[in-house]
């Protein structure tokens, strides 16, 4: 098994060790076929293996791990060590799954625990659980998809010092996992916090977007999964409804100086939450808005979204509106944050172990993502959001640079085309 910590410069590093705060993948590129890659299946059940992978849209490994009547088993990570208080030092842990088969498929969850050994799954080791696992509720055969859970979330803080074990709850069921990541927490330096309404009142009534007074209500809240927090708990009874918020960055800053938008989302069952598109505006205009009706996660669990901030310009104060568009929402909204351009990016030259490759006029995004394409001058040529594939034939010969996010981080790309 290879892990592979990437630094903010195009040298690929490995070793066996995690230093805390680099970013770590796990892959399985260096073992062998039919080895178990590293990982230890706990309680000895079900069967893994390393096999070739022959589903590459969307992952294009030459090699994952095949996981075989999952038998409720854990997967041990033998190389991959949380170091106690993790969530101080990484943002989320981020891996990728695809089903192929079995008779127990459908609406599976996720059980994340750090634990020091590779027989236990204790109580006091499981730092999160992921409901449907963000994966599939009916399951989509062959198609890789990614779930993330950010370590904030997690059930028991500090997180205790362990190896990271990844529990499918379900008995048989066949599925590939691959590149488990650990995703680095961002330098406080580099994040603004808009809301967080920690400061506010449990009942205060919050501002909104809205065009009538009865088209919802925006109230904080108790977190509904960590009840000594708070939230901002969003009701609504009409399109176009979402929370609104006044906002005066630090001095000298304007909204130009950030490169993306976050913020946590918390789906309650039973409303019309999912199929609707999630809209942001900043001083009433347009800065995203989702194309068709996509889902928006899974019911029940806290989701971060992320969006890049595409020539957005405003001064140091604005209004900024967000929300989900819908006639029956109801839905939480916690940790609005603001991340700072950097002058610093990964530059991977078309390579198809990135995130991101150019070939035969396309470019391919290993996973649904937001992409940006400049000419060497620097001028913006073509955006798209929310796509994995990006046609470039009608673009003339040249060198361009890819600018995406994808999987919540930033990776840039320079191509010939």
């Amino acid at each position: 098994m290879r892990k592979t910590l990437l630094f903010l410069f195009p040298i690929f590093c490995f070793g066996a060790f995690v230093h805390a705060g680099t970013p770590v993948i796990i892959t399985f590129e260096d073992a062998e076929i039919g080895s178990k890659g590293g990982v230890v299946s706990v309680w000895d059940a079900g069967t893994i293996e390393v096999v070739a992978n022959t589903y590459t849209t969307g992952n294009s490994s030459e090699k994952v791990l095949r996981v075989q009547k999952a038998s409720y088993m854990g997967l041990y990570f033998e190389n991959l060590p949380l170091p106690a208080g993790a969530e101080t030092e990484y943002a989320k842990i981020k891996a990728k799954y695809l089903v192929v088969g079995g008779t127990d498929i459908n609406y599976p969850a996720l059980e994340i625990y750090s634990a020091p050994n590779n027989n236990t799954m204790e109580e006091t080791e499981k730092i999160g659980s992921l409901p449907w696992a963000n994966l599939w509720a009916k399951a989509e055969l062959g198609v890789w998809k990614t779930i993330e859970f950010p370590l904030s979330n997690s059930l028991i803080t500090p997180v205790p010092a362990g190896n990271l074990i990844l529990k499918l709850v379900k008995d048989d069921c066949e599925y590939l996992i691959d590149d488990i990541e650990l995703v680095p927490a961002p330098s406080a330096s580099s994040v603004f916090t808009i809301a967080d309404f920690e400061t506010n009142n449990i009942d205060d009534a919050l501002p909104m977007k809205k065009w009538y007074p009865e088209d919802g209500t925006a109230t904080v809240k108790a977190n509904p999964t960590k009840p000594a927090e708070k939230s901002a708990q969003i009701v609504t009874s009409n399109y176009d409804a979402m929370l609104r918020t006044n906002v005066t960055l630090p001095t000298g800053k304007t909204l130009a100086d950030y490169e993306k938008i976050s913020f946590d989302v918390y789906l309650l069952s039973g409303y019309e939450n999912n199929y609707k598109k999630m809209e942001i505006y900043v001083d009433g205009n347009t800065v995203y808005q989702d194309e068709g009706y996509p889902a928006q996660g899974a019911d029940d669990t806290w989701i971060t979204k992320e969006y890049m901030l595409d020539n957005v310009e405003s001064g140091n104060s604005f209004v900024l509106d967000l929300g989900i568009s819908s006639p029956n929402g109801n839905y939480y909204i916690d940790n609005i944050k603001l991340y700072a351009k950097t002058d610093t990016v990964t530059i991977v030259e078309n390579a198809k172990t990135s995130s991101v490759f150019f070939n035969n006029n396309t470019l391919y995004l290993n996973n649904s993502g937001n992409v940006q394409i400049f000419d060497t001058n620097g001028r913006l040529i073509l955006a798209k959001q929310n796509v994995t594939t990006l046609d470039l034939s009608s673009v003339s010969r040249g060198i361009y640079i890819a600018k995406a996010l994808v999987d919540g981080g930033v990776e840039v790309i320079k191509f010939v085309k």
